[in-house]
């Protein structure tokens, strides 16, 4: 009987508690990471390019809620990649300006979002190599959120680059990310 009611109690202190995260005035602080193993295919001056590798990403973000379920907020970005076939790993750093829009109310566990951003990034390569992009990524998924201010996100990102004004970049990734609401008092 005792665990009966220590469950009930449990329950309705963890629905209590969950609401808020997504109400206006309220933080939002976090990041997400990718891992990509990629086989792409650009374009440059007319001329057609494959290639293979891997790359690594991680952007750290801060947002802030300016109506309930609207965010906007930045993210600074941290890139690695490793062409197969070739000694030019290179990396690359970027800020982007984003809006991100939660669609279930804030008591929800299992909420879905949309965002998109708009960057800027510069890098170098290790053979001399460097390049500057601009584009655009839009990213979809869901916030499982554990309380009221701890959530893990899955997300589906399509991201199009422009590099050095000649070359595009198109990408669709799986991402995963950890945020934390910071609540008003």
């Amino acid at each position: 009987m005792k665990k009966k009611h220590i469950l009930i109690l449990s329950f309705v202190l963890f629905v209590n508690l969950m609401s808020a995260q997504i109400d206006k005035g309220n933080w939002m602080v976090g990041g997400s990471g990718n891992f990509t193993n990629y086989k792409s295919t650009f374009q440059s001056n007319n001329t057609e390019f494959t290639q293979t590798g891997s790359g690594i990403s991680i952007s750290p973000n801060l947002g802030y809620f300016v109506v309930d379920n609207f965010a906007v907020g930045t993210a600074v970005g941290f890139n690695f990649s490793n062409p197969s076939g070739a000694n030019n790993n290179s990396h690359s750093y970027g800020i982007s300006p984003f809006v991100r829009y939660y669609f279930r109310k804030a008591e929800k566990i299992i909420n879905p979002f949309l965002q998109t951003s708009y960057g800027f990034s510069e890098g170098k390569s290790e053979s001399g190599g460097s390049n500057k992009s601009r584009g655009y990524t839009i990213k979809g998924g869901s916030a499982i959120f554990f309380n009221s201010s701890v959530a893990l996100e899955l997300s589906l990102n399509y991201n199009s680059s422009k590099y050095n004004s000649d070359t595009t970049y198109n990408d669709l990734t799986i991402g995963i990310g950890f945020q934390i609401h910071l609540e008003k008092k």
